[in-house]
């Protein structure tokens, strides 16, 4: 039993001690005439909505407590201030800023406790360390090198993945923070953006399968408005998807087929919200006609 009281000046639910902790324990069926039917058609959305999520990657995940606000951050906030910092620090040396300014780039950012600790998932350094100029130029485009180094470091593999994918939605969905729906793009950016990894039988029934399947439990739980202010913002889930159906079909061999029947689910699904997804001929057709003469070409020097 998990008791927690409400705090109306910090409005957190707060832990209450062992002895009052008891007490509502010994006494649990005198809570009894003050609850109401739970709707068990909501319990089913929800347990599909959760099945990733375990209770070590809420531990691992959570600001402390478990407890997040709309204001709650992550290390996607420090990317955005290092950019920021690293674009004032360049004006500074131009002269162009006063002495206060300065003294904000030098000092050092404030550490909170009140952070998610989702994987950080730097999507624009896909490729290794040192890797060579080919490959940056193969893996800058196809996410699968980083996609299998994260879920090396991930203690549960795909399940984390999933179940970071699941848990950030619930953050945006259920807790409007934003820091979420960067997290769940971007996760999102990583599995549909790696080409390569489509070759891989297992990987694509263990990963891609599931995720598709998350990701259309998802669609249908957000609001009208929701979609219209977040998920058609910049087009990027219409891009991304796209790249999946293209990347599917020009896929040599027989593992990236199993998605073709998924993605026809989803396009019917997106059809809904009056959203189109072309098939990967007329993809290809229209890739073929965009790049035409001035296609980029790799030559050896």
């Amino acid at each position: 039993v998990a008791v927690r009281r409400w705090c109306t000046e910090s409005e957190e639910l707060i832990a209450v001690n062992a002895t009052d902790s008891e007490r509502v324990r010994l006494g649990i069926r005198d809570l009894d005439k003050g609850l109401g039917a739970y709707q068990l058609d909501s319990y089913s959305r929800w347990q599909q909505l959760t099945s990733y999520i375990t209770p070590e990657l809420l531990q691992r995940v959570l600001p402390p407590q478990g407890c997040f606000t709309s204001a709650t951050g992550s290390a996607y906030e420090d990317e955005e201030m290092a950019t920021v910092r690293r674009q004032l620090r360049q004006r500074a040396e131009r002269g162009e800023l006063d002495a206060n300014v300065q003294a904000i780039i030098d000092s050092e950012p404030t550490q909170s406790n009140d952070r998610f600790q989702f994987t950080h998932v730097n999507i624009r350094h896909s490729f290794p360390v040192d890797a060579a100029p080919d490959q940056i130029h193969r893996y800058s485009q196809d996410k699968t090198w980083l996609l299998r180094t994260l879920l090396d470091q991930w203690p549960n593999g795909v399940i984390d993945l999933l179940g970071e994918f699941q848990l950030s939605f619930i953050v945006i969905l259920a807790g409007q923070n934003f820091t979420g729906i960067e997290h769940w793009k971007r996760l999102l950016h990583l599995v549909l953006g790696s080409a390569e990894a489509l070759t891989d039988e297992q990987l694509v029934g263990q990963l891609f399968v599931p995720l598709l399947s998350v990701l259309m439990i998802q669609l249908r739980e957000c609001p009208r408005e929701f979609i219209a202010s977040v998920l058609e913002q910049d087009n990027f889930v219409a891009e991304i998807l796209q790249m999946l159906v293209l990347n599917v079909y020009e896929c040599e061999g027989n593992a990236a087929q199993v998605l073709v029947p998924e993605l026809d689910k989803l396009r019917r699904l997106l059809a809904t919200f009056g959203w189109t997804l072309p098939d990967g001929r007329q993809l290809q057709e229209a890739a073929d006609v965009e790049e035409g003469e001035y296609a980029p070409q790799i030559v050896d020097i």
